[in-house]
């Protein structure tokens, strides 16, 4: 018989389940949160791609670019064969790009002596007893030469003489004389009078009063700067 005292058996312990290790790596937490920035940047990604399709032109509609056209070369100016006036003695210029040449006033023979020329007459008017001190006027120089007396500048250029660039010359190498001799050219002008040239054909010192001179006188629609 057993005791009644006697405390029944405690039932076995139940063994504690297994708890699983903590897995090796970041924690759950940042595991979480890399797995949101993820979706984040995939949303934005396609959020984009709908954007440029719906607001963006299709490649057609997109114009073409303008082609652009360069101009050509400019061809560097060459400068002109013949010395301003200025740069030498007796060298006279044109009369400038697209500029039209004087026109010829009068142009015949005269002989020149003393009494001298008056250039503003059309045709020349030479000096007689009652006018006398035109200018330009011959006289004598030295023992054999005649010289041109008045505004007067000796033209040496190879080339004939043109109205500008006689007004050139008489602008900046003009004299009050200027010795002469059979085939020269000589510029002149007589204050506001047309600017000229005289072709000399021909000197004579033991003529008239102070000797003469002989040449073609050229008058032209052109006059002095001053």
């Amino acid at each position: 018989m057993s005791d009644p005292l006697q405390q029944p058996a405690s039932p076995p312990p139940v063994p504690p389940a297994a708890v699983p290790s903590a897995p090796a790596g970041p924690s759950r937490a940042k595991l979480w949160a890399a797995g949101a920035a993820v979706v984040s940047a995939i949303a934005g990604v396609a959020s984009a791609i709908a954007a440029f399709s719906n607001n963006s032109p299709s490649p057609a509609a997109v114009p073409p670019p303008t082609a652009v056209t360069l101009p050509a070369p400019q061809a560097a100016s060459t400068p002109g064969a013949g010395a301003g006036a200025g740069s030498s003695a007796g060298t006279g210029t044109g009369t400038g790009a697209g500029a039209a040449p004087a026109s010829v006033r009068w142009s015949g023979k005269i002989v020149l002596g003393l009494e001298g020329v008056d250039l503003t007459q059309n045709p020349p008017r030479r000096g007689d007893g009652s006018t006398f001190g035109y200018r330009p006027a011959a006289a004598r120089s030295g023992s054999s030469s005649m010289t041109v007396k008045g505004t007067a500048a000796l033209w040496t250029d190879a080339s004939a003489p043109t109205p500008q660039g006689c007004r050139d010359l008489l602008a900046t190498q003009s004299r009050s004389e200027v010795v002469v001799a059979e085939g020269d050219s000589v510029c002149l002008v007589n204050e506001k009078s047309p600017i000229a040239v005289l072709k000399v054909t021909a000197t004579h010192y033991d003529d008239g009063t102070y000797g003469l001179i002989e040449g073609e006188l050229t008058t032209w629609n052109l006059r002095g700067t001053g």
